[in-house]
């Protein structure tokens, strides 16, 4: 066999081996890209209020680079919007205003009082901080000092803004904007109601599982202070 036919011989091989890694990696990355969009689809379906997004990466290489910054994100948000939500339904809230706490606490209130503005302070922190996650920029730009590659920043962009996404968080912002007004009516009245009972500390008493009143006027404004928390209920 002369040089020139071996030489066209090796040169097609080479070309071969080039063309089956083109090929072999072509099919990798779109299977990879599958399955990426597949777990951020999977991931749109879970519910930030209870539900964690810390799960095994399916990805590999720069696609796990996006991979792990949107799950990183979405569950550094979960685990914040989860203990903000244990905070504004703790027990002790909502037993604040009961016959059993102005029995153990009144009539000064200061244990009472010092809970609610401490964790009032700490929910509405936290709530800031929720929904300026929640902000387009914030979400968009999480992902630039974990890659320099603008093919992830824009991948990570598109899963991260498309409809599913964009439609939870939206849904998220609603949630949040009721709790936060919900929560923080509950604080300011419960402050408002103790410190009214203990404003007028001689002249109510506790009898029969009841709060009474020895003033027919203060009795009335009382019944109205508790009314503002039970029309948001």
């Amino acid at each position: 066999m002369s040089t020139r036919k071996k030489f066209i011989i090796a040169l097609f091989f080479i070309i071969l081996d080039v063309i089956l890694v083109v090929t072999f990696f072509s099919f990798r990355d779109a299977a990879m890209l599958n399955n990426l969009k597949k777990e951020v689809k999977s991931l749109s379906k879970l519910d930030v209020t209870k539900d964690r997004f810390n799960r095994k990466n399916v990805t590999t290489g720069d696609y796990e680079v996006v991979e792990t910054a949107i799950k990183t994100y979405l569950d550094d948000y979960a685990v914040l919007l989860q203990e903000t939500l244990k905070i504004s339904n703790d027990p002790s809230l909502k037993s604040i205003l009961s016959y059993d706490n102005y029995s153990n606490d009144g009539p000064e209130f200061s244990k009472s009082l010092e809970y609610l503005n401490n964790n009032k302070k700490v929910f509405n922190e936290n709530m800031d901080i929720l929904l300026s996650d929640l902000e387009e920029d914030k979400i968009s730009n999480y992902i630039i000092d974990k890659t320099n590659k603008e093919y992830c920043i824009n991948l990570y962009r598109e899963l991260m803004m498309n409809s599913d996404m964009k439609d939870s968080f939206d849904e998220t912002k609603k949630l949040l904007t009721l709790k936060r007004n919900k929560t923080n009516n509950i604080y300011d009245t419960s402050i408002e109601v103790l410190t009214f009972l203990s404003s007028n500390r001689e002249m109510w008493k506790l009898e029969e599982n009841q709060i009474k009143f020895l003033d027919v006027s203060l009795y009335n404004q009382y019944m109205g202070l508790i009314g503002k928390i039970n029309v948001t209920e």
